[in-house]
């Protein structure tokens, strides 16, 4: 049995113990952090290297290592604001849960076998939206949400199935048939544009935890996921042959990165602008994997690992706003730090320097003005209807004024999303280490591509 699989199983072990142990928080929290300290530890340690368990390939390559460590990082701050800020002890063995799939989305190489275990990933978060201790207003969200991720995963899986099962002699028009159903699948997950409905329902109702569960960690697995799938399948040679699929793949993104930034725009409060400018990233995303370039992949990568981080740091700080609110507008003044700590998280969705997310977002804008003007300028048009959105969310936190610059009494979102802003600055000013490991894989991508 390969050692690949230790992290794995010290989370999915993790996860049912910490379930027994939720109601005494703090123990769950501690052994929760525990598990996620450790998966990190032998993740770092382990070397680059091939295994086996019950006959599915694993392989940890540098995107791998790179991107697991970074996500195992966002749900260590997730567990953390729960346990030290808002009551929902449900989150912690989901949390484990979910961290375990992760891992082993980025660890597998068949194609079938990373698109199920990314499917069991996304199901567990409907636990953290439906149950908490004060309130249980989330049902409809999250039955909304099973149900999209339930038809996405369904379709998605038999696309894969049938591509590995039919010959290779079959007409283009059945690979065409393939890629739109595989591509749908992915927006149905993605939440992109116009399959978000069941994302602006999570938005109004779920907790500002389990959103950052799900916009902050699950969603850049998912365009990881896209990539890795697409590239071992072996349909890149198919698509790359016809112009249609790829136009279909690009117009997705930059409907969503459009629409997403329009939304935005509109958004009337914290948790839905964050979603919002979430689908647009995605989009834009999207866009970058759909050029097939290698700076295009980098950059759309890129995009979706910042954009979970910068996230995350939002939705959590939007949440610390609203509990002090108690019910009234939030405002800066009942927490400044969690308000600062907002409106810095909207650099890193808008992709302005000097954080990571700037090279992302200008690879992605350069090639796809490589490839057609309007995109290009749709892409750029999003990006300035983001910043617009979220100046204005900020002048309105701002409104009020700011009496004091005294932290509020328990300034734990603030804190925790300043820590995941200081991690974008320091990629931002030294972005070898995220930049490598996604072309490494980007090399990989184009070889799958023309394997001439």
């Amino acid at each position: 049995m390969s050692e690949l699989i230790v992290p794995v199983a010290v989370l999915a072990l993790a996860s049912p113990l910490v379930f027994a142990l939720r109601k005494r928080v703090a123990v769950a929290a501690v052994l929760s952090l525990g598990a996620l300290a450790a998966a990190v530890v032998l993740l770092v340690l382990a070397p680059e290297s091939r295994g086996q368990v019950l006959s599915l390939d694993l392989r940890l390559t540098p995107l791998a290592r790179l991107a697991a460590v970074a996500l195992l990082g966002l749900l260590a701050v997730i567990v953390a604001d729960v346990w030290l800020d808002e009551p929902a002890y449900n989150l912690f063995p989901i949390a484990l849960g979910v961290g375990a799939v992760v891992v082993a989305v980025l660890l597998l190489v068949s194609p079938l076998a990373t698109y199920a275990a990314l499917l069991v990933g996304l199901l567990l978060p409907v636990g953290s939206f439906t149950f908490q201790i004060h309130r249980n207003r989330s049902v409809e969200a999250a039955i909304r949400h099973f149900a999209f991720v339930s038809l996405g995963g369904t379709i998605g899986l038999a696309a894969l199935a049938l591509a590995a099962g039919l010959p290779h002699d079959q007409p283009q028009s059945t690979f065409v048939l393939l890629v739109v159903i595989l591509y749908v699948a992915f927006a149905l997950q993605l939440a992109l544009i116009p399959f978000h409905t069941h994302a602006a329902l999570l938005a109004g109702e779920a907790p500002a935890t389990s959103l950052a569960l799900y916009f902050g960690v699950l969603t850049p697995t998912i365009v990881i996921a896209f990539a890795e799938i697409l590239t071992q399948s072996g349909l890149l040679p198919s698509i790359v042959q016809l112009a249609k699929v790829q136009d279909l793949l690009l117009g997705i993104g930059a409907l969503s990165a459009l629409g997403g930034a329009i939304l935005a725009v509109g958004a009337a409060d914290l948790r839905r602008l964050v979603v919002s400018s979430v689908i647009a990233d995605l989009g834009m995303a999207v866009v970058g994997v759909g050029t097939f370039s290698g700076p295009g992949l980098v950059g759309g990568i890129t995009i979706a690992l910042a954009t979970g981080a910068s996230a995350t740091q939002q939705l959590l700080a939007a949440g610390a706003l609203e509990r002090r609110a108690a019910g009234g507008a939030p405002r800066a003044a009942r927490a400044p730090l969690a308000a600062a700590t907002f409106v810095i998280g909207g650099v890193g969705l808008v992709g302005a320097p000097p954080v990571v997310a700037f090279p992302g977002h200008f690879f992605v804008e350069l090639m796809a003005y490589a490839f057609a003007g309007w995109l290009g300028g749709a892409l750029v048009l999003a990006t300035l209807l983001l910043l617009l959105a979220q100046l204005r969310m900020a002048i309105v936190l701002f409104a009020d004024g700011l009496p004091s610059w005294r932290p509020e009494p328990r300034p734990v979102a603030g804190v925790l999303g300043m820590l995941v802003f200081a991690a974008l600055l320091v990629g931002g000013i030294a972005p070898d280490a995220l930049l490598r490991p996604v072309a490494a894989f980007a090399e990989e991508f184009l070889r799958a591509l023309r394997p001439l």
